[in-house]
């Protein structure tokens, strides 16, 4: 009889271990760096996004029906790349047409934008080192060097430092990275290398930013942004907060597409609605 008990126990110790090693184990998450991250991912853009179409209307006042204010058009590369932007009026006539081009490794070599209402033409060119990394960019309007910005990276590409170059002086941001290589800190410098802005941000465990705050250098808060999402994942809601101006803005989600992909943004200050973005995506 005893030995028939210790069975029992010895069997359903070695079922009870099976079954536990049979468990699977939760899926591991994955986080990309922010050096590595393509034009979707930084846009947080879900699924092999081919353009975006997305109007803007606006509301004339409370209670008021809104009007069309303005489209724009963004073209993707199949591997989630920028490869255009059009942007056009009330009237739907383009304003600004803009193409990037790249390199044989998909670094970005320039783009050109040509805006028709002001007559002008915009090229911003990017050079690189010996591995690869981003080192110098050079913005032209028309003939004129508008400005230049010289990059300090990482070891995998990451700019800690860029210096833009004006004519008279030069500003510096510094930007700091956790140990998953998403961006955690960023601060501004005047021309006298006094630290005068710094943001800080804060992600959630799947690397999705969700806080990003703005101090002066004294470490008062002036600027606020929380990003919420649903259990689905879906973005629901953003709140801006400027408390140097007193000014809250809300923007809330109200439709998304099977991708996750917010389709209808409304943007409201206190119980008035500002305006409303619509988008229309098509994918490959």
């Amino acid at each position: 009889m005893q030995k028939n008990k210790l069975l029992f126990i010895l069997l359903f110790l070695f079922f009870f271990l099976i079954s536990f090693s049979c468990k699977r184990k939760p899926a591991e998450i994955v986080i990309t760096p922010d050096a590595l991250k393509n034009h979707l991912q930084n846009a947080r853009l879900y699924g092999n996004v081919k353009n975006i179409e997305t109007s803007t209307y606006y509301y004339a006042s409370k209670d008021s029906s809104c009007f069309f204010f303005s489209k724009t058009i963004q073209c993707f590369s199949s591997d989630g790349y920028l490869t255009q932007v059009i942007i056009f009026d009330k009237n739907n006539d383009t304003v600004s047409l803009k193409k990037i081009y790249y390199l044989p490794n998909v670094q970005e070599n320039y783009w050109e934008e040509v805006n028709f209402i002001e007559k002008t033409k915009t090229k911003d060119t990017f050079l690189y080192d010996k591995n690869g990394f981003k080192k110098e960019e050079w913005l032209m309007v028309n003939d004129s060097i508008l400005y230049k910005i010289q990059y300090k990276t990482d070891g995998i590409g990451g700019i800690i430092e860029m210096k833009r170059l004006l004519h008279e002086y030069y500003l510096t941001n510094k930007i700091y990275y956790n140990d998953k290589g998403l961006v955690e800190r960023i601060e501004e410098y005047d021309p006298n290398l006094k630290i005068y802005k710094y943001f800080t941000i804060e992600y959630d465990n799947y690397g999705v930013e969700v806080n990003r705050r703005a101090f002066k250098a004294n470490n008062d808060i002036i600027e606020y942004t929380y990003t919420q999402y649903n259990n689905d994942g879906l973005l629901v809601k953003v709140i801006f907060e400027d408390r140097l101006h007193n000014y809250r803005e809300d923007r809330i989600y109200i439709q998304h597409d099977t991708h996750k992909n917010w389709l209808e943004e409304v943007v409201m200050q206190g119980d008035d609605t500002l305006k409303r973005r619509v988008r229309q995506i098509e994918y490959y």
